[in-house]
């Protein structure tokens, strides 16, 4: 039996249960292709017949759908900067107990590639 089989099989055990799925398969789809009115439609179709948690889920979908629209028309996100904070924070937990804040900021930024260090070899 393959996957998609017992997919088949579950959803089929309950009318709610195959709802539900088959409108989070019509949002992915959505999502997935970034368009915006297939989204709207499948958050707009009837659905009487799905759980509550996706009813929910949807309720909030409508409510930022303006938001969802900009994101579909801008490729701009905020995971660069999201990212850095996150590199800082572990560098915060690694080293824990830095007494000087120019030694810390000067930590992160050799780590991030942003100044190098000048090495002084030693003659011999």
């Amino acid at each position: 039996m393959t996957t998609t089989d017992v997919v088949d099989f579950l959803i089929n055990l309950d009318n709610e249960l195959k709802e539900t799925y088959w409108l989070y398969q019509d949002l992915l789809y959505a999502f997935k292709k970034n368009d915006y009115d297939l989204l709207r439609k499948a958050l707009h179709k009837s659905n009487t017949n799905i759980s509550s948690y996706m009813k929910t889920s949807i309720k909030t979908l409508l409510e930022f759908l303006p938001y969802i629209k900009n994101t579909f028309n801008n490729n701009y996100h905020n995971g660069y900067i999201e990212g850095n904070n996150n590199f800082i924070k572990v560098i915060k937990r690694i080293a824990f107990g830095f007494r000087s804040f120019r030694r810390f900021k000067a930590r992160i930024m050799i780590c991030k590639g942003l100044i190098k260090i000048n090495r002084v070899e030693k003659s011999k």
